[in-house]
């Protein structure tokens, strides 16, 4: 079934077995780790520990075991029989691990000695719970105790699963198997231990299943008179043909041979293994095909019959698998209901929402596997990684292969998974095709839209959504899926008229979910806009929807997007409130992955607020709390937040130690955006070292990069780096051309913040090349912007700071004073590197006044504060 390998957990410094499956079939894949995330589960001294499962980034699944150092039992077996202390010893402990594992609902299926290892202290494990099997058979299997294992898919009644000398008679007629197949597989190994051979043989798989079915072998004592009569009955009942007279629990074996265990003779006696088979006396080798033909020769009722008939039926199976296949399945209609309302709400981005009806729809028919793959779906867009890889498990493939799925199921399935993944090729190639096969569904090319949109193909997922629209004009989904998109392409009049239609269709169908939906993304763009005071309206309007329907995710981050608006407007108390609240309904409902963004949003205010000590104590709880849940998603934005913050203090030395434990999950996923910021973090962090060409050659690699995907709002927020990082070399020339291409794009995106920005950043450029009237002909563009009363105090004070600096150059000193007084009023405690280049610009403006020593002091003021925050950044 695969290979096991030495390998070293370097976190604990300890050896383990890794084993990883050589099948590369989907179906093997899915119950090699559906399996392993069951017995990982299982805690017990006689069973060997799973520490991790998972699969590669090569898509190889894995498990990670406890390293067992001893004998195999079948080693132990190849001298004879044991002594019958010990043997009944280690068939007690098997025991016991087989009944732990029936209390968790895990059957073994492959009860041999080879999968029993006793350690060099004498513990008893057992390997292998439940684990993939391949399909091998031998040409000769007579009395070999390690026979192959027989065909193995998931356990299905049709399929027989364990290995030949070991199967129990409904394992090898290919019946329902439970826990009592892995007692009459215990008691066929308890009859090899204490006789020395085993209880059935033969030449082929046929010839053994057939004793296994029909032959009642020797008791125990006729081939060892040491054996008690007692353990000839314990033997012998838990082989019993029927299910219903053998044990019915490990438990119940347990005590049997624990009461005989006091009786047994103690002298170590062990009876030699025997060299021929029960059911072939000769000493030569025999084919399979001499074994049947003197198998009908035989007297009486004949075992050939019993051959004839079990081949009669494979022929008859073979045939049936062959050409005829069963109807595809189909769920209830119950369970089709909540699941197109599951998908419904996915499409829309309500992913709790979406949990719980496609929950409603699993309890309704447990066996509907895309509503266990979409829900995995959901799970994955909501940050829970375990649940999202355990329903995926139960999807793929829960009773039937893929390719007994109806073939668009199958093909669903297949882009589910690629988009868990982030195979988001493969994803779009799926709905691709599904798209091709179901031309006039609307949802389908929805579907399409979204991968795309994954893959930062942005064009193509309008593309998709416009389609989708024109399949079906009254598809509420997909105006609002274009929207959005339009809204990032600052295509503002095609987003607006596509909020609209969306609006206008969700409150004509009375969705209030999707009501609040819309007027969330409205207030999104508006505050991605610059227009702060329409954005809280909107937001407002989304929240009081929200409430009305009591959906308390919806709730949660609206109130969280309401705190940012809050905080750009400069009110951090009113937008911390906000937060603080949505963070308390994240956590009294259970939403974590809206918890730990809460606990970086609140950080974000304290950031805002100069507060970095306060700031640093949300964000390592988030952290904390992402590592507890294993939510490496969460953790790497974490560790992004702290780099940041860590920069901000002029710490570059910390914020690279931060931003390179995110680094690799963005590279590793995928996640180009994220991976941008990183990189973008750490070539300011090389600025701050003063290594100024590596991080002129960040930017521009991070410009390029953001233009190949259409990022514009990362291009330019590189383009407004690089223009102060030239601004600090004195190249104001390059500097400006950066600020206008920052401007650009700004404007393009709508970005008033942003765009306020550019121009005050080129004023201070211009003016210190005494391009006076260009630098005021921006700073008066730029007041439209920054003189608002719900302008950012970031942008308004440093704008102010501009406009001091410009007239202080210009000696026009009661002008510059008066600048400077304003953007201090407007920094207050939040926007330091205003505040210390204001006080320094009042002192400046003193000294040239004939206030010299009231000038020293507040210079002297300003150099302290610029020591005190470490900020390098500042304005020269």
């Amino acid at each position: 079934m695969g290979v096991v390998y030495l390998a070293e957990d370097t976190t604990l410094g300890r050896r383990v077995a890794m084993k990883f499956l050589s099948s590369t079939t989907r179906e093997y894949r899915a119950r090699f780790l559906r399996e392993a995330r069951a017995v990982s589960a299982l805690s017990h001294p006689n069973i060997a520990t799973v520490f991790e499962y998972g699969e590669t980034s090569a898509g190889q699944p894995y498990i990670v075991m406890e390293l067992i150092k001893g004998q195999p039992l079948n080693d132990k077996l190849q001298e004879g029989s044991l002594p019958l202390p010990e043997a009944v010893r280690i068939v007690s402990h098997i025991a016991e691990a087989l009944g732990e594992a029936h209390r968790q609902g895990v059957v073994h299926r492959d009860v041999k000695p080879s999968n029993v290892i006793i350690t060099d202290r004498g513990q008893v494990k057992v390997l292998d719970f439940g684990l993939v099997k391949q399909l091998q058979e031998q040409h000769s299997l007579g009395g070999d105790p390690n026979q192959a294992t027989l065909p193995s898919t998931r356990t299905r009644s049709d399929v027989i699963v364990g290995t030949p000398l070991y199967l129990s008679p409904e394992q090898a007629t290919g019946k329902k198997v439970d826990g009592r197949s892995d007692l009459f597989a215990l008691g066929v190994v308890l009859y090899e231990c204490i006789t020395g051979q085993a209880a059935f043989s033969g030449a082929s798989v046929i010839e053994i299943g057939a004793q296994v079915i029909h032959v009642t072998p020797l008791v125990p004592s006729k081939l060892n008179e040491r054996i008690p009569r007692e353990l000839d009955r314990i033997t012998m009942k838990a082989i019993e043909k029927k299910v219903e007279t053998r044990y019915q629990t490990a438990d119940e074996l347990i005590e049997d041979l624990h009461q005989l265990l006091p009786a047994l003779d103690r002298d170590g006696y062990r009876k030699g293994r025997s060299t021929a088979a029960l059911s072939n006396p000769s000493t030569h080798s025999a084919s399979a095909l001499t074994t049947i033909t003197d198998t009908f020769r035989r007297p009486g009722p004949s075992l050939g019959t019993f051959v004839v008939a079990i081949l009669a039926v494979a022929l008859a199976i073979w045939g049936l698998t062959r050409w005829w296949k069963p109807a595809a399945y189909k769920p209830t209609p119950l369970a089709r209901e909540w699941y197109d309302k599951g998908t419904d709400a996915l499409r829309n981005g309500a992913f709790l929402q979406a949990t719980k009806a496609l929950e409603q729809s699993i309890a309704s028919d447990p066996k509907f596997v895309l509503a266990h793959a979409r829900l995995a779906e959901a799970w994955n867009e909501l940050d829970y990684a375990d649940k999202a890889k355990d329903e995926m498990l139960k999807a793929q493939p829960l009773g039937e292969s893929p390719s007994q799925l109806p073939r668009l199921d199958a093909l669903y399935l297949e882009a589910i998974h690629a988009t868990i993944t982030r195979e988001y090729p493969a994803a779009i190639k799926a709905y691709s095709e599904l798209v091709r096969q179901s031309p006039s569904d609307p949802r389908v090319y929805v579907d399409l839209g979204r991968a795309y949109e994954k893959d930062d193909q942005i064009k193509k997922a309008i593309e998709s959504y416009v389609e989708a629209t024109n399949r079906a004009p009254q598809y509420a989904t997909a105006f609002l899926r274009v929207a959005i998109l339009y809204g990032r392409q600052a295509d503002q009049p095609g987003a607006y008229a596509a909020f609209d239609k969306a609006g206008t269709l969700y409150q004509a169908d009375a969705n209030y979910e999707g009501q609040a939906e819309v007027a969330y993304q409205r207030g999104y763009l508006l505050n991605q806009m610059g227009k702060a005071a329409e954005a809280h309206q909107q937001l407002q309007r989304s929240l009081e929807l929200a409430r009305t329907t009591a959906n308390e995710y919806q709730q949660v981050k609206t109130l969280l997007k309401l705190g940012d608006v809050e905080t750009d407007m400069g009110n951090v108390a009113e937008g911390r409130q906000h937060m603080q609240e949505a963070l308390d309904l994240a956590q009294a409902k259970g939403i974590d992955n809206l918890t730990k963004r809460g606990l970086v949003d609140i950080g974000n205010t304290y950031v805002a607020s100069g507060n970095y000590d306060e700031a640093e104590k949300y964000f390592k709880q988030s952290l904390d709390l992402s590592q507890r849940q294993k939510d490496p998603r969460n953790s790497a934005r974490a560790w992004l937040v702290l780099g940041s913050l860590a920069e901000r203090q002029n710490t570059p030395d910390q914020a690279v130690s931060y931003v390179n434990q995110a680094l690799p999950f963005y590279q590793q996923g995928g996640y180009r955006k994220e991976m941008m910021q990183a990189l973008h973090l750490l070539a300011r962090a090389k600025v701050q070292k003063g290594d100024n060409q590596v991080a002129e050659q960040s930017f521009n690699e991070a410009i390029k990069l953001s233009q190949f995907l259409g990022d514009d709002s990362t291009a330019c927020l590189a383009h407004e780096d690089v223009g102060l990082l030239f601004i600090r070399e004195g190249r104001y020339p390059e500097s400006i051309s950066h600020f206008e291409e920052s401007y650009k794009l700004a404007k393009s995106l709508g970005n008033k913040k942003n765009l306020g920005l550019s121009l005050t950043d080129r004023a201070n450029a211009l003016w210190r090349m005494g391009r006076y009237a260009e630098a005021r002909a921006a700073l008066s563009e730029a007041s439209a912007i920054a003189e608002r009363p719900d302008a950012a105090k970031h942008l308004s004070s440093l704008y102010y700071v501009a406009m001091a600096r410009l007239a202080l150059s210009e000696r026009r000193f009661p002008e510059a004073q008066a600048n400077a007084q304003k953007a201090l009023d407007l920094a207050g405690s939040q926007v330091k590197s205003a505040v210390i280049a204001a006080t320094f610009t009042i002192g400046t403006v003193l000294a040239f006044s004939g206030a010299s020593r009231q000038g020293l002091i507040k210079c002297q003021e300003a150099v302290e504060l610029a020591r005190q925050s470490g900020d390098c950044l500042l304005y020269t």
